[in-house]
C-alpha cells in the first residue's frame, strides 16, 4: 500500500480509499471479510455519507465494535442536495451541515470523524461562512479535517483564501470525480469531474484529490448497466478501452487495475475510492496502487 498526507491530518491515509457503498449490514460476514483484507493490506480510510442511509454506517459501526479504529480514517460526507428538479433542496447551511456532521458520528458509534466533506456545493453560500461552520466542530473535536466533494477548485481555493485570511483551518481534501472514462454527463445531479484546468491546479497546487468512481464506474471492467452506457458509452472512451486493453496485457495485469492506476498516476496528491464487492474484487483493486506508470503511457492511454 502507498500512502499521502494531506494538510491539518498528522496521520497518513492510503491511497486507496475504501468505499462502503458495495458492504451490506445484510450480509455481515462478507462485509468484514472486504474490511478486514483491506485493513490487513495497509488500507486505513472508510469512505461513506449521511446521504448513504444507515445501513452502511451500520456496517461501519458494527466493524468499529468488534474490531477497533486503531489506525482506521473515517471519510464522512454529508450536506448532500434532497429532491431533484422543482423539488430540489440544497442542503449547504448551517443547520444541516451541523445535522449531519451529528448524524454520522451517531450512527456510527464514533467520537469524532477524522474527515467531514460536504457531498455538494451551493455556490450561493460564501465558502468562507462554510469555513465558519466546520471549525466550530474542529474546535469541539467533533472533526478533525474537512474538505468538499464535487466542489469546483476555485472554490476550494475561494476557502482557504478566506480560512487564511482569518486565522482559521481551511480545507484538506477535495473530492471530485478524476478518472481515463470521459463522463458524457455527470453520473449524478451536479456530480463533478474535473476539466484540464481543474487538473491542471491540482498537479500545480499539490492539494490532496480523492477521486470517486476512479476506474470510470466499472466502464473497464465491462459492466453494462444502463448508468455507465450512459455516462461512459462514447467513441473516444471505447477507444480508450481498447489502449487499456492493449497495455494491460503488456504490463500482465487487469483492465480494473490499470484504469484505477492510471488516476492515481497523475500529476499532484491523488487519491481514489474503490469500492470492491468481495475480497477477490478487492484485491483486484490493491494491485493498482503498486503500477508506476510513464508520463508517456499516462498520455497514450487518453489520447492516443
Amino acid at each position: 500500500m502507498k500512502y499521502g498526507k494531506v494538510p491539518h491530518l498528522d496521520t497518513p491515509i492510503s491511497r486507496l480509499v475504501l468505499g462502503v457503498i458495495p458492504l451490506s449490514p445484510k450480509d455481515m460476514p462478507r462485509s468484514f471479510a472486504v474490511l478486514d483484507a483491506y485493513r490487513a493490506a495497509g488500507g486505513n480510510i472508510l469512505d461513506n455519507s449521511y446521504s448513504y442511509g444507515p445501513g452502511f454506517s451500520e456496517v461501519v459501526k458494527a466493524y468499529l465494535e468488534a474490531r477497533g479504529r486503531e489506525s482506521l480514517v473515517l471519510f464522512d460526507k454529508g450536506c448532500h442536495h434532497s429532491g431533484h428538479g422543482d423539488t430540489l433542496v440544497r442542503r449547504v447551511t448551517k443547520a444541516d451541515l451541523d445535522h449531519d456532521v451529528l448524524g454520522n458520528l451517531e450512527r456510527t458509534g464514533s467520537g469524532y470523524s477524522d474527515f467531514f466533506v460536504l457531498h455538494r456545493d451551493d455556490p450561493a453560500i460564501p465558502a468562507g461562512e462554510v469555513v465558519q461552520w466546520l471549525n466550530e466542530h474542529v474546535a469541539a473535536g467533533r472533526v478533525k479535517v474537512f474538505g468538499g466533494s464535487n466542489w469546483h477548485h476555485t472554490r476550494v481555493a475561494e476557502a482557504n483564501e478566506y480560512a487564511e485570511k482569518h486565522g482559521l483551518q481551511g480545507f484538506s481534501v477535495s473530492s471530485p470525480n478524476l478518472s481515463l472514462a470521459t463522463p458524457n454527463e455527470p453520473m449524478w445531479f451536479e456530480a463533478y469531474a474535473v476539466d484540464q484546468e481543474a487538473r491542471d491546479w491540482y498537479a500545480k497546487t499539490g492539494f490532496p484529490l480523492v477521486s470517486w468512481s476512479s476506474g470510470g464506474g466499472g466502464f473497464f471492467a465491462g459492466v453494462e448497466s444502463d448508468d455507465v452506457k450512459r455516462v461512459y458509452h462514447s467513441p473516444g472512451n471505447f477507444a480508450r478501452k481498447e489502449r487499456v486493453l492493449q497495455l494491460a496485457s503488456e504490463l500482465g495485469v487487469t483492465p480494473t487495475q490499470l484504469s484505477v492506476a492510471w488516476t492515481l498516476n497523475q500529476p499532484g496528491n491523488i487519491f481514489a475510492i474503490i469500492g470492491p464487492y468481495n475480497v477477490e474484487q478487492l484485491e483486484d483493486n490493491l494491485q493498482a496502487a503498486a503500477i508506476e506508470l510513464t508520463p508517456e503511457q499516462t498520455r497514450w492511454l487518453e489520447h492516443g
